[in-house]
């Protein structure tokens, strides 16, 4: 039996690896995984023909298929594949279509009510030969059984994760002249909203505008940036330090089916940092009144509340935020989350 990880991008392993044990960024799942099983690690870094740009069409890219494709010649009943994302693993199992000689094919699912999940979903009859369907929110695994019509036990959901090795409390690396808010990622974000709620304040807001799955939306940042507000690329290591800086994390999105806000979120509880965080349909499973402000979306006057509420209640800040990295620690972990998957792949072997 083989054991297979296909990626969703390419990416230099080796050097990976190395910042990995140099500690200058956070442990991937899929090394875990490939150390827990042995398994093979696959990139979409095969030349892609015309038919796999015509394909690309209605999923993923053009360098998905051409994996696909080389992997349906290698891949048997023998193997079991775990793929890291909807857009590798509906090119892979459409290559199986009719065919008996098939692997088990496990994968995560971000997001597939948009109009080329929509579409891909069903054309390629993806039900058919992809056992397993992860998820990390509740909403997205509700709409693929019912979208789909598959069975209840052919959908997981799993909490998403952070490398809580990595992100963890620290001390301030310096004395503050006034309170630090801080923010993190770019997807779907909003930003306007924070500038509303804090250009009057006398705060600091400083917000790491970067993210390796989200571009940067023209609707996030305000027109005019309020002299308090300051918008960088930060380091994984300047992020950290970012967070445990921060009197408080602010979580600022625009609704979402997906889980927009989830990474940061989860980082910043890890860091055990007071959060604020708006109220969208993807994460609302994720969030505790009793562990962090929950804010409406576009709410300007809950933002103010809430950050007025934590700055002058310093007792409750340090409280909701050891109630939030104790959320963290329980059922976030990047070692979790892999237990969980390799024990599914291994299920899948037996099967």
């Amino acid at each position: 039996m083989g054991y297979h990880i296909v990626l969703r991008q390419n990416q230099d392993l080796e050097n990976l690896r190395q910042e990995v044990q140099a500690k200058a960024r956070p442990m991937p799942e899929f090394f875990l995984l490939q150390d827990k099983l042995d398994a093979h690690i696959h990139q979409p870094n095969v030349d892609a023909t015309y038919r796999d740009n015509l394909t690309a069409i209605f999923e993923g890219n053009p360098s998905s298929w051409s994996l696909a494709r080389k992997l349906a010649k290698e891949l048997t009943q023998d193997d079991v594949v775990f793929c890291a994302s909807e857009d590798m693993a509906i090119p892979l199992a459409s290559m199986f279509l009719g065919k008996k000689n098939r692997p088990k094919i496990i994968s995560l699912f971000y997001n597939v009510v948009r109009p080329r999940g929509l579409v891909s979903t069903k054309l390629f009859r993806i039900a058919q030969n992809i056992d397993l369907f992860l998820v990390i929110t509740a909403y997205q695994g509700e709409f693929l059984q019912k979208y789909l019509n598959i069975p209840e036990e052919r959908v997981q959901f799993l909490w998403h994760k952070v490398d809580l090795d990595f992100f963890t409390p620290g001390p301030m690396s310096k004395a503050k002249t006034s309170p630090l808010l801080a923010s993190a990622g770019l997807e779907t974000r909003d930003y306007r909203l924070v500038a509303a709620a804090t250009q009057a304040m006398d705060v600091d807001v400083r917000i790491c505008a970067a993210s390796e799955h989200a571009k940067r939306l023209k609707r996030s940042f305000p027109a005019k940036i309020p002299e308090n507000m300051l918008h960088q690329y930060y380091s994984m290591k300047d992020l950290i330090q970012l967070y445990r800086d921060a009197d408080i994390v602010i979580v600022s999105t625009f609704e979402s089916n997906q889980s927009a806000g989830s990474t940061s979120l989860i980082e910043a509880m890890a860091c055990k940092r007071p959060v604020i965080v708006t109220k969208n349909k993807g994460i609302v499973n994720y969030l505790d009144p009793n562990a962090m402000h929950i804010v409406e979306l576009g709410d300007v006057e809950g933002m103010k509340s809430a950050i007025n509420d934590f700055l002058d209640h310093p007792d409750k800040a340090t409280e909701y935020a050891e109630r939030a990295y104790e959320i963290a620690k329980e059922r976030h972990t990047v070692k979790d989350f892999v237990k969980t998957v390799s024990k599914q792949m291994l299920r899948l072997s037996h099967a």
